[in-house]
């Protein structure tokens, strides 16, 4: 797990990586982060595999994740996407059924990750080490690595695990664009993308609507909804019973997950798969345990500032927000407040009457 960390090399570790070390020095490091950081047993590591028609060699191999090592990807990058195909076939073979093949290319200062989609090598994330934040790699690295470590849900570490430049959110979002390639021009899918283009005009007085926003807004929803069900301990069988608020329903609670614009994926071939796979990277979390609005810092993570500045977004400090809420509610054990939601994805725009 990378909670488990013993000592104090990983500083060290982060540091000397972000040189760009030499290729020996860089696969010693790695070994390391990954055995320390992960608990990694030495025989599960395999060093200089060769590929299964020998033609080439898979420089670190630990279960269903290969590691390309290399001086520096800023030149190397073309090498890397020529390769990585090869070497995530090779590794597919061996894997558990059902777990995704990863593969990471890194020079020490920058790690790419990537996975295969139908066969099409993908994209599913970058990171750009810190040294002045170096717990930070393991929490990026913690989805591809250790799946299920109990990791305390601080708002950084939710949003490093599924924010913009996660891998969650890599892969997510390829496999979106793969489904609304298959579904965009669906009726049913067509109408409720316009519903939400028209709410979004409705409160922004522009044309702000996009596809690669309504995607988004997509993997937000999805996620947002299985956080609410593990935080309830609850199994996630059936995608639709979660996604529709049924799930919560059957619990007793009503109105706090409803069906809405963004249940389009389970149309498409493939959509229930995204959907639990999504779902399925909340398991690491403990979620019972939350104690912090961790869904904040997750929507701040996945807006793009240059998104955010079209659409108008100013996020309200929390001081500002508890100052208004109590000047609009002074007496809560007594008022009743109404609430009169904007709703545009998992979030609102509220607007209070007491």
């Amino acid at each position: 797990m990378a909670n488990s960390w013993r000592g104090d090399r990983l500083p060290d570790i982060v540091r000397s990586m972000a040189s760009r070390p030499r290729h020996e020095a860089l696969r010693g490091l790695i070994t390391e982060l990954l055995r320390e950081g992960f608990g990694a047993a030495f025989s599960e590591l395999e060093h200089e595999r060769y590929l299964v028609d020998n033609s080439g060699r898979i420089d670190v191999a630990w279960g269903a994740t290969v590691i390309e090592l290399k001086s520096d990807l800023r030149r190397e990058e073309r090498d890397v996407v020529a390769r990585m195909p090869d070497y995530l076939a090779d590794a597919s073979r061996g894997s558990a059924p059902g777990r995704t093949t990863v593969g990471l290319a890194t020079d020490g200062a920058t790690l790419l990750a990537y996975t295969l989609d139908l066969g099409r090598l993908t994209s599913i994330g970058r990171y750009d080490v810190d040294v002045d934040h170096p717990e930070r790699l393991l929490t990026w690295l913690e989805p591809l690595l250790s799946p299920v470590p109990e990791v305390m849900p601080t708002p950084i570490a939710v949003a490093l695990a599924f924010g913009r430049y996660s891998l969650a959110f890599g892969r997510a979002h390829a496999q979106l664009q793969r489904l609304w390639s298959e579904v965009g021009d669906h009726p049913e899918v067509r109408l409720k993308r316009n519903l939400w283009d028209g709410l979004l005009r409705q409160v922004y007085g522009d044309d702000v609507g996009s596809d690669a926003l309504f995607l988004q807004h997509t993997y937000l929803t999805i996620l947002v909804k299985a956080i609410a069900a593990r935080v309830l301990d609850l199994e996630i069988g059936d995608p639709a019973e979660m996604l529709s608020g049924r799930l919560l329903a059957n619990e007793g609670i009503v109105g706090a997950v409803e069906a809405d614009f963004f249940d389009w994926p389970l149309l498409a071939t493939g959509g229930d798969d995204l959907v639990r796979s999504l779902a399925a990277e909340t398991i690491r979390f403990r979620l019972r345990d939350v104690k912090v609005d961790v869904l904040k810092s997750l929507y701040e993570s996945l807006i793009d500032p240059d998104e955010r500045h079209d659409l108008g977004e100013y996020y309200t400090p929390d001081w500002l927000a508890a100052r208004v809420v109590t000047a609009a509610i002074p007496r809560p054990l007594e008022q009743r407040c109404s609430i009169r939601p904007v709703a545009l994805g998992p979030f609102c725009s509220m607007r209070f009457a007491a």
